[in-house]
């Protein structure tokens, strides 16, 4: 089951008109609105089935996975139950310790990244009723730090832990299947740029990830272009292997998010195209973002998955 999916794909020329009609400020509000009434589905799934305790939210890079996890969060209190957020990233093990590739790079994409032992042990303390220092990483130092205050899950509450592994069973040993909710996140839904032709999901997540990375991480457009590759790969062997046992996928695009993310992201292609001018990517991305006409960013509602990507986001990250 595939749920927060759009009604029909747009074309540019489409989301193009809208803007000039002065229209695009209704059809962003119809776009957040169907996924939020997406995430209500799966929140009424997840208490409509006793004994699940833990949601695992994956998907892979910049699909999306944060701002999910924190609106499932507050779908599932109007439900009525309690749920905490948590998210494998807070658990790698950092520079010192991490895994490197078959080049003597660090591999940031490898399951071995995670603290998988730490994860599972404070997820299986927490589920018992007991108390923990929940951690957290710092991606400016690349380190790892545990927070000052314990924290505990109310109730009978949910654990909803998201992040590219969390479908990995590694990461959530001793906890029983039964007690497991899974979903897979991915912006499937992207315009059309000429006919029936499309961005593909992995296109729409390269330039949420450009933004982010230099937004948030201080990453220059160069080096995400360098990593792309490798978080391609990583994919294939570590994420999606584990996609077909998902309970629901949840569709994470925007259509009108292109015409956001045009004043934030065509700067980063046009320093690849200028700086690597064989990276085809790049040019073939700005051609597309050329023929887009821009949106500003303040129509964007606070807690929408696009402000994960560009900031001033209301949810706490």
């Amino acid at each position: 089951m595939t749920a927060g999916a759009a009604m029909g794909s747009m074309s540019i020329d489409e989301l193009n008109a809208l803007t000039a009609s002065g229209r695009i400020d209704e059809f962003i509000r119809v776009c957040e609105a169907r996924q939020c009434k997406a995430l209500s589905h799966i929140a009424d799934d997840i208490v409509s089935r006793p004994g699940i305790r833990l949601i695992l939210l994956a998907g892979a890079s910049s699909a999306g996975k944060t701002t999910t996890a924190k609106r499932l969060c507050t779908q599932l209190r109007v439900n009525g139950a309690e749920a905490v957020h948590f998210s494998t990233d807070d658990y790698f093990v950092g520079d010192a310790r991490n895994p490197r590739d078959e080049n003597g790079e660090l591999d940031y994409e490898t399951v071995e990244a995670v603290d998988a032992p730490r994860l599972a042990a404070d997820i299986n303390t927490l589920l018992a009723g007991g108390e923990i220092y929940p951690r957290h990483f710092d991606f400016v130092k690349h380190e790892g730090f545990d927070g000052a205050e314990k924290m505990s899950v109310p109730g009978n509450g949910y654990i909803v832990l998201e992040g590219i592994h969390a479908l990995n069973p590694i990461l959530t040993g001793g906890v029983p299947d039964n007690c497991k909710y899974r979903i897979f996140v991915e912006p499937k839904t992207q315009p059309k740029v000429f006919f029936e032709t499309k961005l593909t999901p992995a296109d729409a997540r390269l330039l949420r990830r450009l933004v982010r990375d230099n937004q948030f991480r201080k990453m220059s457009p160069l080096d995400t272009f360098h990593l792309w590759p490798k978080v391609l790969a990583g994919e294939e062997k570590w994420i999606n292997p584990f996609r077909g046992n998902a309970d629901v996928e949840f569709d994470s695009a925007l259509e009108y998010e292109l015409c956001v993310l045009k004043s934030y992201v065509a700067g980063l292609l046009e320093i690849v195209k200028r700086k690597k001018p064989d990276e085809v990517k790049a040019s073939i991305l700005s051609d597309v973002l050329a023929t887009v006409d821009p949106v500003s960013p303040v129509v964007v509602p606070g807690d929408s998955i696009l402000r994960e990507t560009i900031g001033s986001s209301q949810l706490d990250y």
